[in-house]
């Protein structure tokens, strides 16, 4: 009979190559010199019902010396299809596949260099096959088992590494076994009522493979692996599969006759992934529940604030022009339009009218790239976040104490200043007891007041030189409360045409990429009685290098 000793003897002999070949350092252009260590590695993943997963990592890494461009991480195997990438002040990434023979990964282009004391915050979600395999212990299941990525470069420690898996709508706590003991799980409004369970570590080692598995009924998917594969290529090179597939086999040997259960029954912490920050007035407007039309209101008058388009005329609807100063100014943080601007200016027509379909895309795209960036982040929490905002900067306007400041302050904040739904009312209070003073520059001030006023005592342009005068605070109100009205009423011709423009918002739960790439390969581990499923993750996440920047 095998003891406790011998097995103990047995995987130790096996598990040194596989630490040496683990170890293998990865050959990316990281650049040496270069220093940096992991402030957040937060990871969340969608079951789907398709039987792949929605995986998405939210990093902070800090760096220490040097600089470096880009980061770059694992993918679980060689089956995924990139979706899109944002860091935390909303920009748009460069993501690509940067794997390299059995070594999987993605690679995330910063939207700047990062150098010594400064941070990299960014969200990047990859859609992963085959990742959802037969349960060999529990009887009727099937599961998942995952690894986040290591960083073998980076130097201190992890400080805060969470995983949080949404599972398949309709599941119940009672139906879910998970390893090792969660730390939460709950249903989250904002995922349509599912089921989420969560881990969190602090101040974890760089190296650590820490693996979380859970096991759920496979009448939830629609697919999944069911055996190991025959034939086919393999994910892993020969003499690391092959010791691999020893060890795995010895370990679940060990476990099934010495250890403990797998899984667990759980225990319940409270816990979040937080806020959403860096999104622009306009993106929070979608959040907030603005109309489809005042989203689009509030894009104008963002060009206008970036002088770059000038209202012909408001009747029947408003003619637009893009202005040539603008286009000749070239790129500046305060030239450059954002997509939904770009969107706005492409909708406008030889004659100045607006096309009501790109107008509609120009929603969506707000609609879908808000949705996108909080994947992973609370959404009550980002909520309250940017409603704290808007009350925020109606204070600096409020205290401001002298009439330029106050005017100064509402022109700053303008676009967050329209969100509240009491616009009209609190700009009248604001400027009570003092005057506004516009600037000539403030062409959404001039808009209003030139094609709204009954009687407009000032032109910024056949009045260059010559100071605008101030304005009585309940004159100014109703003015801009009246200008943002009337945009909204006849922005375009056809106010129904827009409408049945805008297509449904897709279900929250839906793949961010519809369908993985297959490289046709299959995974070439055994299951062993110790995991929930096939080892596949397992075995990719030995032979993988880990994370780092260059």
């Amino acid at each position: 009979m095998v003891n406790r000793q011998h097995v103990l003897l047995i995987l130790l002999f096996f598990s040194v190559p596989i630490f040496f070949f683990a170890h293998v350092p990865h050959q990316d252009a990281w650049a040496q010199g270069v220093q940096f260590h992991v402030e957040k590695e937060w990871v969340k993943i969608w079951i789907n019902p398709d039987g792949t997963i929605d995986l998405q990592y939210t990093l902070r890494v800090i760096c220490d010396r040097g600089s470096f461009s880009y980061v770059f991480f694992d993918q679980p195997v060689g089956d995924f299809k990139i979706g899109d990438a944002f860091d935390a002040d909303g920009h748009a990434l460069r993501i690509e596949d940067a794997s390299q023979n059995s070594d999987f990964k993605v690679k995330v282009y910063l939207n700047q260099p990062v150098t010594a004391g400064q941070a990299a915050e960014f969200s990047a979600t990859t859609n992963v096959g085959h990742m959802i395999w037969e349960d060999q212990t529990n009887t009727g299941n099937v599961g998942l088992q995952f690894v986040p990525t290591t960083w073998p470069s980076a130097s201190g420690l992890i400080g805060d590494l969470r995983i949080l898996v949404v599972l398949p709508t309709g599941l119940t706590k009672d139906q879910v076994r998970v390893t090792p003991n969660w730390d939460n799980a709950y249903t989250d409004p904002d995922e349509n009522g599912r089921l989420v369970v969560y881990w969190e570590r602090k101040d974890l080692d760089t190296t650590t493979k820490f693996q979380v598995g859970v096991s759920l009924p496979k009448n939830y998917v629609q697919h999944y692996e069911t055996a190991k594969p025959t034939g086919g290529s393999s994910y892993l090179v020969l003499p690391i599969a092959s010791i691999s597939l020893i060890f795995l086999i010895g370990l679940g040997f060990a476990v099934k006759h010495f250890g403990p259960r797998t899984y667990v029954d759980p225990r319940m912490q409270m816990e979040t992934l937080g806020i959403r920050r860096g999104l622009t007035a306009v993106e929070s407007s979608y959040l907030l529940g603005v109309t489809p039309i005042r989203v689009i209101v509030m894009i104008l008058y963002g060009l206008f604030l970036k002088r770059a388009v000038w209202v012909r005329s408001t009747q029947p609807s408003l003619a637009i022009q893009v202005l040539e100063d603008f286009k000749q100014q070239g790129a500046s943080p305060e030239t450059t339009l954002r997509y939904y601007e770009i969107d706005f200016v492409q909708a406008i027509k030889t004659d100045g009218t607006l096309e009501e379909r790109t107008l509609a895309k120009a929603f969506m795209d707000v609609r879908s790239t808000v949705e996108s960036k909080l994947k992973g982040y609370c959404r009550a929490d980002t909520l309250a976040f940017y409603q704290k905002t808007i009350q925020q900067a109606w204070e600096e306007v409020e205290k401001a104490g002298t009439s330029e400041l106050a005017s100064k302050l509402f022109d700053q904040n303008l676009l967050w200043l329209m969100l509240d739904d009491k616009f009209g009312s609190r700009t009248e209070t604001a400027f009570r007891t003092v005057d506004f003073t516009p600037q000539p520059i403030w062409w959404w001030y001039w808009y209003g007041n030139t094609h709204y006023d009954a009687n407009p005592s000032y032109n910024p342009v056949t009045s260059q030189g010559q100071p605008p005068p101030k304005i009585p605070g309940s004159e100014f109100a109703n003015n801009i409360a009246t200008s943002i009205e009337k945009s909204a009423s006849n922005i375009v011709v056809s106010m129904e045409k827009f409408a049945n423009s805008i297509l449904p918002a897709p279900p929250p739960s839906q793949n961010v990429s519809s369908k993985p790439v297959h490289h046709d390969a299959n995974c070439a581990c055994a299951c062993v009685s110790c995991a929930c499923v096939c080892a596949c993750v397992s075995c990719a996440c030995a032979c993988a290098s880990g994370g780092g920047v260059g």
